[in-house]
């Protein structure tokens, strides 16, 4: 199904609503603020499949690992449907209710002269075994470049039931060895940048902007400033830590909370525990004004810490950087 420039993957959203017993069933459509663009196409077509009540989120939304449970709290939808990203990989508690992720893809093909500036750059590093990796949503654009580089012929690797999300690199992990470099097609410079802390072999290419470039200049000046962070944090007497627990089921890490306790008890550091759903700057500063920490780590998304918390007053870190400084490594570690 086609909504506006996107493809969406409707045929499990169709099973899953032809399923409710509900005569007619309350549903609750999530998305990121990029795709709440297609919100009336979607209720529109889930209309068509049968009579339902559609409510929209127009909270904001991160990603698979964040379902809006105090909304469904209140609505008590019969179905949630997550426009944009598969079920999160990660997630160490499930959403208890019943949740359909739709996938959907960036209908776009990109334009000779990026083709061109890509396989030019390519050439210039010297690079024949080429690994081809985005997030779900620009899938189509990413098979579309890998098979212009095939017909060109490049030896083309792919891990497209693996797609790139900002704490989950492990197609990347994986293909490192087996190439000379990676192409990643995404929007931004979210992705590329998280790309960039696994590898120097990377060239990103915007499919909305057509735009190639090389992420990895923001990525060294990125570990340069967090290590700078770690190492200064290890020369302070550190007595107390705020650690933040995500409330979302996708961002609760029951796992990662106990390597951090482990990590405090290493080093002798008094720490509480905090929940939060959403977390902003406000809520940080509130946090910090409560308990007075030496310095706080958040467990729920090790993207915040980096994209946006990285000037606040106090060292904000992630799991993997609680360990750097525990143990005393200056090679950076991201995530956990």
């Amino acid at each position: 199904m086609k909504c506006d420039t996107y493809i969406v993957e409707e045929s499990l959203l169709v099973e899953e609503l032809s399923s409710i017993s509900a005569s007619r069933p309350r549903v609750l459509l999530q998305a990121p603020d990029g795709l709440k663009k297609l919100y009336d196409c979607l209720g529109g077509f889930l209309k068509k499949v049968r009579d339902v009540e559609v409510y929209y989120s127009a909270s904001p939304s991160f990603g698979a690992c964040d379902i809006p449970l105090e909304e469904v709290a209140l609505l008590r939808p019969d179905l949630v449907v997550h426009v944009g990203h598969a079920k999160y990989p990660l997630a160490e508690v499930e959403p208890p209710l019943r949740v359909v992720y739709v996938p959907v893809y960036y209908d776009v093909t990109p334009r000779t002269e990026s083709l061109l500036e890509i396989e030019g750059l390519l050439g210039s590093r010297s690079w024949r075994r080429v690994a081809v990796v985005s997030p779900l949503t620009e899938r189509l654009a990413a098979q579309r470049i890998a098979d212009y580089l095939s017909s060109r012929g490049f030896e083309i690797r792919e891990a497209w039931d693996r797609p790139i999300l900002g704490c989950d690199y492990r197609s990347v992990i994986a293909l490192a060895s087996s190439v000379d470099g990676f192409i990643l097609v995404s929007g931004g410079l979210f992705h590329a940048l998280g790309a960039a802390l696994y590898t120097d072999n990377l060239l990103a290419y915007d499919p909305y902007r057509e735009k190639v470039w090389d992420p990895s200049v923001e990525a060294r000046k990125l570990v340069r400033g967090r290590v700078y962070t770690v190492i200064r944090l290890r020369n302070q007497p550190l007595r107390r830590a705020v650690v933040i627990a995500g409330a979302r089921p996708g961002q609760f890490r029951p796992s990662v909370l106990s390597m951090v306790a482990k990590l405090m008890e290493k080093i002798g550091v008094e720490y509480v525990v905090t929940t939060v759903s959403y977390l902003t700057l406000d809520r940080l500063l509130t946090i910090d004004e409560t308990f007075r920490p030496d310095f706080i780590v958040v467990t729920s998304c090790p993207r915040l810490p980096l994209d946006d918390f990285h000037d606040f007053h106090k060292p904000v870190l992630t799991p993997g950087e609680l360990a750097m400084l525990v143990w005393g490594v200056e090679k950076y570690v991201f995530p956990w």
